[in-house]
Formats: structure tokens, C-alpha cells, sequence
């Protein structure tokens, strides 16, 4: 949501400015139109913005944005910044509370940034986060019937221990010694210890968790965290992938991202953690990823709320990995399909929910029933909706521009007897329009692949190029369905995919639905499916 186009009103009961040398003293009125750091205001949360903070207006109308608020909320807030377009503040006191607000779950929640929005009732997330798509629909797609046009957010059961894969970063405590956790909010360089634990995780993670926590106690003084500023020391995080299979057993890799040397693995503290490990009984591998001794973070320039901000050295784009416990391997099971990944594979990170988004894709597909239609299944990943989708057509074409993914997607599709799909490697974001339908219908080998009846198309955040979506109206499939999770820049390219058809070789589409899935409780991301048909198909 763009802050220009917030909506909220103002609830204002007074605005005073707080002197630093003598906090008891009588505040004094503030002009409207001279807000600034230090200025205390009582102002009424009327929205959640996209960052997951609470959306407030000062009494000039300058957006305020302020966590741990919901709409409804009256409270005190002291500005910590003033920007031209907005501001931020920090909550004193809340004067009325809020219907929405809860009690956060989570002991860690208050520090930590790994969620934004478990002081809101999860109704109200799943309302905002329909609401996100349909804003983004009306106002970045200019669709006049956005609003019909989005149905309502798929939401989920389990709002807490609903991800199979978190990373967490080490750090050092004021001690010297090394803790392992999350970022807070807003800051790059420093570490959230997670004493009590995880609730976004398994609870078997987060046993594997606790034994890393206990280790670094045992090894204290032996090892140190690598510092992101500095580009020093060594333990840098550790990433715990929980996959449930067809039965409901759980199995673990854990991966240890470090600057050690391959001596360090096999002895002293740093090989006495990895033992620590291993003796967990649902983990059933343990990888090494090499990082660089490089600085990741740079100090960040005048006006920027954190100190650092990423962009030291650039990272080397392929990290060596070892595996030193078990195989570097673990497969999931998603809609009746086994998906081996290894620690570098890309796979949805909540298992559940992906399966109800598989379920929107099939069905938006519209699958004849006879297996007929030719599918043609773009940023394929290792295989995730091409693969799923395999049985009810009669073949799949994925494409995938990370080689490793393309890997994987064909021993994916070997481990289930799927015979139907094939997975090529090209950088979507680099065709030739001018290729017609050759760009995307050709193999790197130059065999010419079939017309598809339908696409599937799940592009990153920065969404589609316009040199493919042109050659998509080139080629004039039936229907296609976009996948996406960012509704922005799905908005953006649903208004290019339905432009006016510009002569006979230029497929125009209509939106026939957009359904948003929720498949991050208690953050503002939401996945969005769109359905497209052709005009005249």
C-alpha cells in the first residue's frame, strides 16, 4: 500500500512535545504544522499498513506509522522520525484499546522481527490481507471491478508452527559469548536470543534449536559469531527444514552456514556443535555452506533509522557445500506428490498452505477431465505446480532459470514416475519478443515444443518482464493462471496481460478472479492466485 493513498482518519485528543531534561514537566502544545522527533501525540490506528505497522494520521494529515497498534486503537505516540510523506513514531500508552488486539503468543514477540502482526486478531490479518490485493487490483491495475474480481483471503488452521524452514542468524551477547535467534525489528546488526524458543517452526525444529543454544554455552569462549559488519569471525547462521512425510513423520536437515575451514568440521568446537546436532533423533542430515570472510552490511548514511543497512562486499553467487551427516537431501510430501530438496532448493515454507494454493491452481486451470491440455509451467522451481498438476494433462514444460532447480524439478518428476513433464533452463527476463513464439516454444536444443492450452506462471517479487508478457499474447493460450506474492506487481502485469489486443497475433485476456491465500500468519505477506482467459478463445 502506498502511504499517499492510506486511508485512516484522526482521532486526535491532543498533541504535546515532551522536554528531554525534565520528563515531569507540563507538555506543552505543539503547532500543527511542526511536527517533529520528540513530539507526542494521541492519535486512533485506523488501518495495518503493508510493513505489518499501524496506519495513524497527525493533525495535519501526515501519515504516521507505529507498531504494535490495530485499527481501533486510541494511544499515545512519541514521533521518532519525520519524513516528507510520512512519519514514525513509537507507542507510549494506549488511551482505548483496540477489538483486534491480542495477547502476542510469543514471549519474544515485543524484540522480535520475525513477526509482525501477533498482537492482531488473525481475522483481522486475513481481512487486510484480501484487502491488500483488492487495493492493489483498483489502484496499481486500475481494475474498476477489483473489488468483485478478488474473492475472499484463504486463510489457514495453524497460525503458529506453520513454516519447515527458518534461518537464524548467530550473534555475540554483551558477554562476548554467542547467541542464535532473529533480527529485531528495523535492525540488521544484532540478535534476538530465542531462549524460549520458535512458534513459527515445529516443535521439532525447535528441540534442534535449543540443543544448538545449549552447545554454544558448552563451547563458550571457543567460537566466535561472524560479525556482518566486519566480515569476522565464524559461525554466521543455521538454517532447520522440517519435512513431513506421506505418514506424518518428520525428519530434519539442518544447514550450517560458517567461514570455518575443512579442519574446523572435524575438530574442536565447531565440530563438537555439529555432534550436538546429530544426536537429535528426527535429524536425518547436517550440510556445511562455506560463506565468505567478507562484510555484508555497511554503515548506512545520514537519515536511515538503522545503523547498518546490507551491502558490503558482494557475496560469491555459489557457496561450496559439504555434507557432513547423512545425505543433503529430505523430501516433502505436497497434493500427493514426493519433493526431494536439498539445502539450496527453493520449496514453499508452508507446507499446509501450499497444498490449499496447489488446490486454487488446478482449479483454476480448468482441466478438461480427459487429460488433453499441454501446460506450459513458468518459474518452475524444482516442479512444485507443474508436477502437481501432471495428472490431469497430457504434458508439462516447465522453465527455470536456476540450474540446480531445473535438477531438481527432473529428479522430482523421476522419483514419481512422472513421465509427462520436461524442465528447461532460460532466464525469463531475457527473451526476445521479436522471437514471436519461438522464444518460449523452442528448447535449448532447437526441438519445437507444442502450443500450450495453458500457463502457469509464478514469477519472484519483481514479477514478470514486459518482454514475456508479450510473447504470452503472442502465443494466445487459452488461460493463465499467476501465481504470485507480491500483489503489486501482480496488479501490474494483470493489466498488461488484459490490454486491448493490438492485431491478430496479440492475444487479449480478461481477469476472471483473483483469490489471495495466506500463507504467513501474523506478517502482511499473502500469495495471490489470478485466473486469465482468453478473449475470443
Amino acid at each position: 500500500m502506498r502511504l499517499r493513498h492510506a486511508c485512516a482518519r484522526l482521532a486526535r485528543v491532543g498533541a504535546r512535545s515532551r522536554p528531554s531534561h525534565q520528563p515531569h514537566r507540563p507538555m506543552t502544545r505543539v503547532p500543527l504544522h511542526a511536527a517533529s522527533v520528540g513530539d507526542v501525540y494521541t492519535v486512533e490506528c485506523v488501518d495495518l499498513a503493508s510493513t505489518g505497522e499501524g496506519v495513524c494520521r497527525l493533525p495535519d494529515g501526515l501519515v504516521l506509522l507505529c507498531a504494535n497498534t490495530a485499527p481501533g486503537e486510541v494511544l499515545e505516540v512519541e514521533l521518532s522520525s519525520v519524513g516528507r510523506s510520512f512519519a514514525r513514531g513509537m507507542k507510549l500508552s494506549s488511551v482505548r484499546a483496540s477489538p483486534s488486539c491480542v495477547t502476542p503468543p510469543c514471549r519474544h514477540y515485543a524484540r522480535c522481527g520475525g513477526c509482525a502482526w501477533q498482537h492482531v486478531d488473525y481475522e483481522t490479518q486475513r481481512e487486510r490481507k484480501g484487502r491488500t490485493v483488492r487495493e492493489a487490483l483498483t489502484r496499481v491495475g486500475r481494475f474498476v471491478d477489483g473489488d468483485d474480481l478478488t474473492s475472499a483471503c484463504v486463510g489457514t488452521k495453524e497460525t503458529t508452527r506453520y513454516r519447515n524452514k527458518m534461518e537464524f542468524a548467530f550473534g555475540s551477547d554483551a558477554s562476548g559469548g554467542v547467541v542464535v535467534g532473529l533480527r529485531p525489528r528495523g535492525t540488521n546488526d544484532s540478535i534476538v536470543d530465542l531462549e524460549f524458543g520458535c512458534l513459527l517452526q515445529s516443535e521439532a525444529a525447535d528441540d534442534v534449536l535449543s540443543a544448538v543454544r545449549a552447545s554454544l554455552k558448552r563451547v563458550r569462549g571457543r567460537i566466535d559469531a561472524f560479525d556482518r559488519t566486519t566480515g569476522k569471525g565464524t559461525l554466521r547462521s543455521v538454517t532447520i527444514r522440517t519435512a513431513t512425510s506421506g505418514d506424518g513423520k518428520r525428519s530434519l536437515m539442518v544447514d550450517l552456514a560458517t567461514t570455518a575451514s575443512e579442519k574446523e568440521l572435524t575438530s574442536g568446537a565447531l565440530a563438537e556443535l555439529i555432534a550436538d546436532i546429530t544426536k537429535h533423533e528426527a535429524v536425518t542430515s547436517v550440510v556445511h555452506t562455506t560463506v565468505p570472510a567478507e562484510a555484508e552490511l555497511r554503515r548506512a548514511g545520514v537519515g536511515r533509522s538503522a545503523k547498518f543497512v546490507k551491502g558490503g562486499k558482494k557475496p560469491i553467487s555459489k557457496r561450496k557445500v559439504v555434507t557432513l551427516y547423512g545425505e543433503n537431501k529430505i523430501v516433502e510430501t505436497l497434493h500427493g506428490v514426493k519433493f526431494e530438496l536439498s539445502s539450496a532448493s527453493f520449496f514453499q515454507t508452508n507446507t499446509e498452505q501450499a497444498a490449499r494454493l496447489v488446490r486454487e491452481v488446478v482449479a483454476g486451470c480448468g482441466f478438461a477431465g480427459d487429460r488433453s491440455e499441454t501446460v506450459l509451467d513458468l518459474f518452475c522451481g524444482v516442479g512444485t505446480m507443474g508436477l502437481s498438476v501432471a495428472s490431469n494433462a497430457k504434458r508439462v514444460i516447465g522453465w527455470e532459470v536456476v540450474p540446480e532447480a531445473v535438477e531438481d524439478a527432473r529428479r522430482n518428476a523421476e522419483i514419481n514416475g512422472i513421465t509427462n513433464a520436461d524442465f528447461y533452463r532460460v532466464d525469463l527476463s531475457r527473451l526476445n519478443p521479436s522471437k514471436g513464439t519461438k522464444a518460449l516454444l523452442t528448447t535449448p536444443q532447437g526441438d519445437v515444443l507444442p502450443m500450450p492450452d495453458i500457463v502457469i506462471t509464478d514469477p519472484a517479487r519483481p514479477g514478470m518482464d514486459a518482454s514475456l508478457i508479450a510473447i504470452l499474447r503472442t502465443i494466445g493460450a487459452r488461460r493463465i493462471v499467476y501465481v504470485s506474492c507480491n500483489p503489486a506487481t501482480q496488479a501490474r502485469d494483470l493489466a498488461l496481460i488484459t490490454a486491448p489486443s493490438q492485431g491478430s497475433q496479440d492475444a487479449a485476456y480478461v481477469l476472471k478472479l483473483c483469490t489471495p491465500v495466506d500463507m504467513f500468519p501474523h506478517t502482511a505477506h499473502v500469495e495471490s492466485v489470478a485466473v486469465l482467459d482468453r478473449i475470443n478463445a
